[in-house]
């Protein structure tokens, strides 16, 4: 088992706000206090928690959640499933982060095309997970300006408040990054967006390794979830656009 990096880096510059995670392990296993302990050096006021008692809580009491997973992930799909079941119940959504120590990019890519915001598969420092949390912490809070409220394009109707998008009188639950997806290519007005302007949208400046091929899985997944293959248009050798 590879022991994650949890000094602190030294050159790393300040941060003036603080942003709250809870710590989750996947069953069997126990996050590190020194986890916890690290992350609030890096201004990231961290702290554990039980799973069976953070799913079991009625409303969400935070904003991100970070599963600890010191196996690969596949030994770990029901708690990724579980967990993902547990937050698109909670308004607003609280933004999901795995941490798969021994993980490889096949974890990766499967847990964000199930629904994590954000997957770390192998070692990663401090300082990085520090920044992901928070980047994952602005796209919950849409950092003020970009709570657009409701969004009109044809017969698609974007709540961004409360992570809707209403068709034809169906109400379907975005996650955090297809709610942002979505809303990059309704603001493009038909205009066809590249993958890497869609993962910019999505996973914002701090997308860190996090490559094309997860656009393409976001993309997949909503058109499951809506059950509208032809609204999402693939442009050959381009990107998406969505159809008015």
């Amino acid at each position: 088992m590879h022991a994650p990096n949890l000094e602190p880096d030294p050159a790393a510059g300040p941060v003036s706000t603080a942003v709250g995670v809870t710590i989750v392990a996947a069953e069997g296993t126990t996050a590190p206090e020194s986890l916890v302990a690290a992350l609030r050096r890096e201004v990231v006021d961290g702290h554990l928690e039980v799973l069976d008692v953070l799913l079991a809580q009625p409303e969400a009491s935070t904003a991100v959640v970070l599963l600890w997973i010191p196996v690969a992930a596949a030994a770990a799909a029901s708690p990724l499933a579980r967990i993902i079941r547990w937050a698109d119940h909670k308004q607003p959504r609280p933004g999901l982060i795995g941490w798969s120590v021994n993980g490889a990019t096949a974890d990766a890519e499967s847990a964000l095309a199930a629904g994590f915001d954000d997957f770390v598969a192998g070692a990663c420092s401090t300082r990085e997970m520090a920044a992901r949390i928070r980047a994952v912490h602005r796209r919950v809070h849409w950092n003020g300006q970009r709570r657009t409220g409701v969004i009109r394009r044809g017969a698609m109707t974007l709540d961004t408040d409360d992570h809707e998008l209403r068709i034809d009188g169906q109400t379907f639950a975005l996650t955090t990054t297809e709610l942002r997806l979505v809303l990059a290519l309704v603001r493009a007005r038909g205009r066809t967006l590249t993958r890497a302007e869609l993962l910019d949208h999505a996973w914002g400046s701090s997308n860190f390794d996090i490559g094309e091929r997860a656009v393409d899985n976001v993309v997949l997944r909503l058109r499951r979830k809506l059950g509208k293959a032809d609204l999402i248009q693939t442009v050959r050798g381009v990107g998406f656009r969505i159809d008015a």
